[in-house]
């Protein structure tokens, strides 16, 4: 077995980012700075999130309704397949996350506004 750490997620106003593939699926580990977000969008595949360092919440939009979970150290947080969701960081914040699959997102339009407003996140910056 062996795998291959790449640059991902790596966006300069948001936080840097690494990546790799193994056993297929895909792993990152990613800097959150604080006034970014991440997310604002669903994945065909369950997501989940361990919080390294740092304080942030996750927003899951579930049953038409918009529930916020703050994150905890050493814990990990599950997203399910096709739940609506955005990561917003209190603090800068490094993460390891994992999916059980392939890296696939597709945006979510409005749900979030009040969070995403007068934060930057990685769908409001064109590459």
């Amino acid at each position: 077995m062996s795998f291959e750490v790449k640059e991902w997620g790596n966006i300069e106003k948001i936080g840097k980012g690494y990546g790799f593939n193994t056993e297929k699926k895909f792993y990152a580990i990613l800097e959150t700075k604080k006034g970014s977000y991440r997310g604002n969008h669903t994945h065909p595949n369950n997501q989940y999130t361990l919080l390294l360092s740092g304080d942030a919440k996750y927003i899951v939009y579930l049953n038409e309704e918009i529930i916020e979970k703050t994150l905890k150290k050493g814990e990990i947080f599950k997203v399910e397949a096709e739940i609506p969701h955005i990561m917003v960081p209190e603090t800068d914040i490094i993460t390891f996350e994992w999916w059980d699959g392939d890296f696939i997102a597709k945006n979510v339009n409005s749900i979030f506004d009040k969070y995403t407003l007068e934060r930057i996140g990685p769908d409001k910056i064109k590459r």
